[in-house]
């Protein structure tokens, strides 16, 4: 049973406020000159009043002992009458006020045209809604719009209990007629208490993810491939709104092994074929956010590593600028230009000579720059087989026209197992910075030639960005998919 709470069916609240009091429940002098003129006597003022009151506040008739004794008195007190004169009016009085109340407020009594109205609109939202509650405020929100008189909780919570009961078994029935005999032994194989670690369990499947370090990206792929063995389990929810899949996937996942084995062979395999797809779509999106922490951790060392560095040098730094600071000495006490070059080559091979002077140049050169990007290889080098193994096993497509990332990735994927320094230049990289570039293109005279390492660590971080910012999108994600599937058509706008 529904619990009324979780819907919409209007309640008192037990304890009204001053101030819900006197905009509820204060009648207008309309309502009281109709109350005069279709009651009689105190008691019946008092009956008709707390009768209209409430039936415009609930939209259905309560039992008058369950009505919240403040508002009684509020409206006992509007009338102005004796605290001794009762709400409560006979059978034959009270079904005479319902009737005149409902014509004064043009709403019809709950009857079976009402009864095939509410299923009708039950039916169609159980196609899409199955949370009951849902089904149950569909059902009151129809009824208001038709301005019927709301029935007894447990009549609507009965009618939306035994519609969706019915539409789910005629969904439970048309999946499970769609497996075939390999895809029913796959999913009655979910519920074995012992398998092989390479089989797929209910447990499996319900296994949370973990942080993007190397061993549980290894093991989320494996995972991920036992998930895939069954095959792409949307083709078998064709036709079902992703709202009910989503729901009878947490069904599924509330459930233990034991409780699985009580439930109908159709029911209990349509629950596992949505908590299956289900995990499929979450294990997508823990693929491409592991690929995405992983890519940033990696450049993070490598900006951290460039700090390191830069103290390293500063000793290295500070003994070249005293060279420099000897030879500009030297310049200025020279009378000529050979005796200057004398005492500058002198100056220059105290310190080791021209050679290692300018290496230590280059190097601080290097590193004294905010271009932390060559130092990015020793840090990706070790994840670099599982990055590939990750991005191969997801199906990523350009949200753009700009199909270059897409058709680079590609490139570098056919490359994984070359191990040279050099790669031919057949890719179109108009959309790497130069920063990027000068560290990926090489020309050697006329010949330009791609550095194989540092491509592929610049196209995974390009494909990193445009993931995040949805220009690249994972087809079977949810998190990751196509944005551009839920635009509105024109014709709907």
């Amino acid at each position: 049973m529904t619990v009324i709470e979780r819907t919409a069916y209007p309640q008192f609240k037990q304890q009204p406020s001053e101030k819900e009091l006197a905009e509820l429940y204060t009648p207008t002098q309309e309502e009281l000159e109709f109350i005069n003129a279709k009651s009689r006597g105190s008691n019946g003022r008092l009956s008709l009043l707390v009768m209209l009151k409430t039936f415009q506040r609930l939209g259905y008739f309560p039992h008058l002992e369950f009505v919240p004794l403040l508002i009684i008195n509020h409206l006992r007190s509007g009338l102005k009458l004796s605290s001794k004169v009762s709400a409560i009016s006979s059978l034959r009085s009270r079904r005479r006020y319902m009737s005149v109340i409902r014509t004064y407020l043009n709403v019809k009594p709950y009857d079976n045209a009402a009864q095939q109205l509410v299923a009708q609109a039950i039916a169609v939202a159980a196609q899409v809604k199955d949370h009951p509650a849902d089904l149950i405020n569909v059902a009151i929100e129809e009824l208001v719009k038709e301005r019927y008189e709301l029935p007894a909780f447990s009549t609507i919570n009965r009618l939306a209990a035994n519609i969706r009961s019915i539409a789910n078994t005629r969904l439970f029935q048309r999946v499970g007629a769609g497996l075939s005999q390999t895809e029913q032994g796959y999913l009655d194989g979910l519920l074995l208490r012992e398998s092989q670690q390479s089989v797929a369990t209910l447990k499996l499947l319900k296994s949370p993810p973990k942080s993007a370090t190397l061993s549980h990206m290894q093991e989320l792929l494996a995972k991920f491939d036992q998930l895939m063995s069954f095959g792409d389990a949307e083709r078998l929810l064709s036709g079902i709104a992703k709202s009910k899949v989503k729901s009878f996937a947490a069904q599924a996942k509330s459930l233990d092994i034991s409780e699985f084995q009580d439930i109908k062979q159709s029911k209990r395999r349509t629950l596992l074929l949505c908590l299956l797809y289900q995990a499929q779509i979450k294990t997508r999106d823990h693929l491409v956010e592991m690929f995405l922490k992983r890519l940033q951790t990696i450049h993070t060392k490598a900006k951290a590593k460039l700090v390191k560095l830069r103290e390293k040098h500063l000793t290295q730094t500070e003994a070249l600028l005293g060279v420099l600071a000897q030879i500009l000495v030297v310049s200025n006490d020279s009378l000529n230009d050979t005796a200057l070059g004398q005492q500058v080559q002198s100056v220059l091979t105290c310190h080791g000579g021209s050679e290692l002077l300018l290496l230590q140049c280059e190097e601080i050169a290097a590193y004294n720059s905010d271009n932390y990007f060559p130092l990015l290889w020793q840090f990706y080098s070790r994840y670099r087989k599982l990055l590939f193994g990750l991005v191969r096993s997801l199906d990523i497509r350009s949200t753009t026209q700009d199909q270059s990332l897409i058709a680079a990735l590609t490139f570098v994927l056919e490359q994984e197992h070359r191990r040279g320094k050099w790669l031919s230049a057949g890719v179109d990289l108009s959309f790497i910075s130069d920063k990027w570039r000068r560290l990926v293109v090489f020309t050697t005279g006329k010949t330009e030639v791609l550095v194989r390492q540092q491509l592929e660590i610049c196209i995974f971080t390009y494909l990193a960005m445009e993931l995040k910012t949805g220009d690249a999108c994972v087809e079977g994600s949810e998190t990751y998919a196509d944005f551009r599937q839920e635009l509105l058509s024109w014709g709907r706008v």
